[in-house]
């Protein structure tokens, strides 16, 4: 259990924590030499981990850093002094970071015990209305050990709290040094998952890929460490060095690496604070144990009034991580006092539209814990899904954890499955409505008819929805074209006898079809019927008309597609000299099927070489990937 101390500067905190453990937490040559903390110190024993944290009004940030990875609050409170500024502060930080549980040390009660009714009366006035309304008051003396025991048994049985071990590692990074023989080392609190020696994660906001060498648990060798823990890493890795880490920087798994300059939260302004909190408000924030600028905007108001609580947006000066539900405080601008604090809605907002009304109601059924609850309730408002990655990134979910969520995975998509059946009715709809207006019509391309969709599902997702209602044989492909399956678009008796006819001179030499004229001399047809005759057929889905009076069967530009892109997966890119040799149909003809294709979107031409777009592939039908 890791257990953090508050309180004013030198009530005795870091004495009792020697007391207590037999360790002093001052480190520093400055902290024996003035006599109080300056920085965090760590002590252990067998059953807790002690975070030790500055007291003084100048430090609070650095007590900031300590506080937001513990599971229980020793509060000091000298009995000679009593309840003091700083004791209040760091009252109202524990608080605003959710610490509900703890125990209150009375301490120098070998000098002041005249006092202890008075000063608990005062604490516990302090606390009436927090969290830690209910801890206990011990006097204590760490100088003769009297009441430890009571103080040990008391913290004892707070119990450390649930922590989630089946999510991705995240360690927030409050200190960094390094040790002959040994290299880099990162100190800190796991606040999820679980790390192992030999993982390889990655240090955030700046991406540094490191190795983890070696690891202490609680002061402890391990082979692994576990959420709740106190942690030291000896890591690895290229660029990696002492200069490289900031308190502040979290040791990751790279799938929740997402450094945010943009934070939608739930923000509970204090109610000591003097004035209101305006729109664009300079503020300190402090998440985890990062320190950085942000300006303060509310979401509904103008303003955020003291001792309210309101929904806003903070932007950051610079990007750090953060992830949903994690709590954060906030400071004023001279980061004299705390005026307030909150927990992370959405770490991943988007730019525009903060202030829609459809933006709020998202906010509202995003702000819960359990992140089950929290996509209930998002995907109970239109349009019924959400990004999934996205989802669970920002709710440091691994990717197979949705199969427990209350949603259908669909491609790059979380979808309700109300939602999911109403996607695939709109599909047979429009289908339907598109065949009545336009029965010599073969059907709808799969983008247009994504166009056409109530909120616009990704095309990632899309594909996997038309894909099984193909499945299931609830809809039919002609090349590029879905249709119902009783849909058919026939021609004449003359024109289905000229289209065979045409059909075999096309096919004799697909990946060079003769030319509409070509076709007419061939057959002794009038060159505008048999034009007339090909375009009634394009319409049905079995040709594509890739260049003026040039027709290829739908099968073969599907064939040509999944050739373009295997040659783009052997070499990087295309060229029309390696399209032209791999299909052996001339440079002029390979030309204008390429540029056909840069059209249709499928390639991508920079210079003499393209890149293809693997996402558009199916546009001319299944075969599009035949030969990837």
């Amino acid at each position: 259990m890791i257990i953090g101390t508050a309180g004013h500067v030198d009530h005795g905190k870091t004495a009792l924590v020697k007391a207590l453990t037999g360790i002093d937490a001052d480190r520093l040559a400055e902290e024996k030499r003035r006599g109080i903390t300056i920085d965090l110190g760590y002590a252990y024993t067998d059953q807790f981990g002690f975070v030790d944290v500055p007291g003084h009004e100048r430090f609070v940030h650095t007590m900031l850093a300590g506080a937001s990875g513990i599971d229980a609050a020793l509060l000091v409170v000298a009995l000679d002094d009593g309840v003091m500024p700083q004791t209040r502060e760091h009252v109202q930080i524990l608080e605003l970071l959710g610490i509900d549980r703890g125990v209150v040390a009375l301490t120098k009660s070998d000098i002041a015990a005249a006092r202890i009714a008075e000063v608990d009366s005062e604490v516990h006035s302090v606390l009436a209305k927090t969290l830690l309304a209910e801890a206990p008051l011990l006097p204590v003396s760490s100088l003769t050990g009297e009441g430890l025991d009571a103080l040990r048994s008391a913290l004892t049985s707070l119990g450390p709290r649930p922590r989630a071990t089946e999510l991705h590692p995240r360690l927030a990074v409050d200190r960094a040094f390094t040790l002959a023989g040994a290299g880099l080392v990162l100190t800190g609190t796991l606040v999820a998952g679980r790390i192992r020696v030999g993982d390889r994660l990655m240090l955030s906001p700046s991406g540094i890929e490191l190795r983890v060498r070696g690891l202490h648990a609680q002061n402890r060798p391990s082979q692994e460490a576990v959420a709740g823990q106190r942690v030291a890493l000896n890591v690895t890795g290229h660029r990696l060095s002492k200069d490289a880490v900031t308190r502040g920087d979290w040791v990751l798994h790279p799938d929740v690496h997402a450094p945010t300059a943009r934070l939608d939260v739930r923000l509970t302004m204090l109610s000591g604070v003097p004035r209101a909190l305006r729109t664009e408000a300079l503020v300190h924030l402090h998440l985890g144990a990062a320190h950085v600028m942000a300006r303060v905007g509310a979401l509904t108001a103008d303003r955020i009034e003291p001792g309210s609580t309101a929904l806003a947006r903070l932007t950051l000066d610079q990007p750090i991580g953060a992830l949903a539900n994690d709590r954060f405080v906030l400071r004023d601008a001279t980061a004299t006092h705390t005026i307030g604090g909150g927990s992370v809605i959405d770490p991943f907002p988007p730019r525009r539209g903060r202030r829609r009304p459809e933006r709020l109601s998202q906010l509202e059924a995003l702000d819960q814990a359990d992140p089950a609850d929290a996509l209930r309730a998002l995907l109970a408002l239109p349009p019924g899904w959400t990004e999934r990655l996205s989802f669970l990134r920002a709710r440091n979910l691994p990717p197979g954890v949705h199969s427990t969520m209350p949603a259908v995975a669909m491609a790059d998509l979380l979808i309700e499955p109300a939602a999911l059946d109403a996607v695939r009715d709109d599909v047979l709809r429009l289908l339907a409505e598109h065949h009545a207006s336009a029965p010599d019509q073969p059907g709808l391309q799969v983008e247009r008819l994504r166009m056409a969709m109530p909120g616009r599902p990704s095309a990632a997702a899309f594909r996997a929805i038309v894909d099984s209602l193909l499945h299931r044989g609830l809809i039919g492909q002609d090349g590029p074209w879905l249709r119902l399956p009783t849909h058919r678009v026939t021609l004449s008796v003359r024109d289905e006898r000229l289209w065979q006819q045409a059909r075999e001179l096309i096919a004799a030499d697909r990946f060079r079809p003769p030319r509409t004229r070509d076709l007419a001399r061939a057959l002794s047809v009038p060159e505008a019927a048999m034009r007339a005759m090909l375009k009634r057929v394009q319409r049905m889905g079995r040709l594509i008309e890739v260049a003026p009076d040039q027709f290829f069967l739908s099968e073969t530009v599907a064939e040509m597609a999944g050739t373009a892109a295997a040659i783009a997966q052997d070499d990087g890119t295309i060229t029309a000299a390696a399209f032209r040799d791999r299909l052996a149909n001339g440079r002029k003809v390979a030309i204008l099927v390429l540029e056909f294709f840069d059209r249709a979107g499928l390639t991508v031409r920079s210079g003499d070489e393209r890149r293809v777009r693997t996402d558009r592939l199916r546009m001319f039908g299944p075969e599009s990937s035949a030969e990837c």
